[in-house]
């Protein structure tokens, strides 16, 4: 017993260390970390005779239970509510009917070519219609493109998870049992998944934000979180709703009230540190259980099987995106333009949730194997190709910003942040007497000169990057409004007004903070 703990604690310090390089590799050749992860996976099915393996039940089970709650939740802790309440009608056209879409095209286009069963294509339809940009979101983040975009391709994928989920699920069932099974009970079924898996969310959500309310204290708060995200999904699928909704809404529910009503500024920040490590762990194994579980031997044999699924299921993205987004368009304050449209058919990606649901299948599903093989083909297709040449669709789009992108304006904030605090830290120095007047006058010269001209990069870069400049003021103005927030939790922790006063004035920021 002790010698296979030592195995798997082994195991997964070299996969840990894996991801690790790979991260950093692929940061500085500026590659899609998540599409190396796959490469490498491929890569240790290839060369090493005795791969490290999992069983497809409990790559499953690894992939549904351990590694999605935490993904999702630290994807909704970064959602602004009221962006996503502005962008709700879109992103749930896209994750409900435009999954059902792709569902039935994919279907019945794959039996149609290929003469597999109609009840399997539906179900190979179902799983693959769910969309992961978590590479893709990546990419948005550091070529600054607009914020909205990003946040479409994401609400999408949060929802369409759970859409495909369930719809997933009901087919399967069909395909097994075609007997117990009616379009009616099906809708009623869909629904009370979806309502169940959005309540448990929204109650389990509240009450982790009003415990937070009443704590003070980082670690615990931080603890309660990640309770939240495990606990709201379990307990979802325990009373077989959606754990993903239940998820989302949890997330969604102290990303916001949590946050902004019931954290201290440092909460905040190790909350928002510890979520991005989780989720820089379970993107990790993710994706080089995708890449361990590739069978390329297979994926030669089924060629012609391999390229049909993947036109199919680009075609059908093409149809979801392009068809309701012109109505879409009429009744909708915030329109999408054909360009943005493009990037969301390319930026369609798939991993580990259709992966997962395709682990799933009984083998006594007719064209089982047939299904994993389609899975894995578009899966690696999507990754290795589409979100790597992203970049190049934007070019061709004319979506990306000239001038600076976000990196290059942190850089140039950083450079003036450092040359300020050196001025500051010589001007200590030669008031002190430390610094004589002779080398004062020497070294102050060319740092101010420094000064200047990052200030002058700075200016320009909030110039050509509005979002930035907006996003910056925004956080500026809530920065100072948390600021007023802690001092009277410091006072009145320290017993100098009331709790009728806190209560009183706490209120008052709150509703600023509200406001926007």
């Amino acid at each position: 017993m002790q010698a296979e703990f030592i195995t798997t604690e082994l195991i997964i310090a070299v996969l840990l260390l894996i991801a690790a390089l790979v991260a950093w590799l692929t940061k500085v050749v500026r590659f899609p970390y998540t599409v190396g992860l796959v490469i490498v996976g491929v890569m240790i099915t290839v060369l090493l005779p005795e791969k490290p393996e999992l069983a497809p039940e409990l790559a499953r089970e690894l992939i549904l239970l351990i590694l999605l709650p935490p993904l999702v939740f630290e994807a909704a802790l970064h959602i602004e509510f009221s962006e996503f309440r502005d962008n709700l009608l879109p992103v749930l056209v896209f994750a409900i009917p435009g999954v059902l879409v792709t569902t039935v095209m994919v279907g019945w286009l794959m039996a149609t070519v290929t003469g597999l069963p109609l009840v399997t294509m539906l179900v190979f339809g179902a799983l693959i219609s769910a969309t992961d940009p978590v590479a893709v979101t990546a990419v948005f983040r550091e070529l600054g493109l607009p914020k909205r975009l990003g946040l479409l391709t994401e609400g999408e994928s949060l929802l369409n998870d759970a859409t495909a989920i369930v719809i997933f699920t009901l087919l399967l069932e069909y395909a097994l049992h075609p007997m117990d099974f009616s379009v009616a009970e099906g809708a009623m079924e869909f629904l009370r998944v979806s309502g169940v898996g959005l309540m448990v969310g929204l109650v389990l959500g509240y009450v982790a934000y009003r415990l937070i309310r009443q704590i003070d204290a980082y670690l615990v708060e931080t603890v309660l979180s990640a309770v939240l995200a495990y606990g709201a999904y379990l307990l979802a699928e325990q009373v077989h709703a959606s754990g993903v909704l239940a998820v989302v809404v949890a997330g969604l529910m102290i990303g916001n009230r949590g946050r902004r009503y019931g954290m201290s500024h440092t909460t905040r920040n190790v909350l928002i540190h510890i979520w991005e490590f989780l989720a820089f762990l379970a993107n990790s194994f993710v994706f080089l259980l995708i890449g361990l579980q590739v069978d390329l031997g297979k994926l030669a044999d089924n060629v012609l099987l391999l390229l049909a699924a993947i036109v199919i299921t680009l075609l059908a993205r093409v149809v979801t995106v392009f068809g309701f987004s012109p109505l879409l368009n009429l009744f909708s304050r915030n329109r999408t333009p054909a360009s943005w449209q493009a990037v969301m058919v390319w930026g369609g990606l798939r991993g580990g949730i259709a992966l997962a649901l395709a682990l799933t299948l009984p083998a006594a599903l007719p064209g089982h194997s047939q299904v994993l093989v389609m899975t894995f083909g578009v899966v690696l297709f999507t990754l290795g190709v589409q979100a790597t040449t992203i970049p190049i669709v934007l070019r061709r789009l004319g979506l990306l910003r000239r001038g600076a992108n976000p990196l290059e304006y942190e850089r140039r904030r950083a450079r003036l942040a450092a040359a300020r605090a050196a001025e500051q830290h010589l001007q200590s120095q030669f008031k002190q007497g430390l610094l004589t007047r002779e080398n004062y006058d020497v070294v102050i010269p060319p740092l101010r000169a420094e000064i200047e001209q990052f200030s002058g990069a700075v200016r320009e870069a909030l110039t050509t990057l509005p979002d930035i400049r907006d996003d910056e003021l925004e956080a500026t103005r809530l920065e100072i409004l948390e600021t007023k927030r802690d001092t009277l939790r410091q006072l009145r922790h320290d017993g100098i007004v009331s709790i009728e006063v806190f209560r009183e004035l706490t209120a008052e920021v709150d509703a600023l903070i509200a406001e926007g």
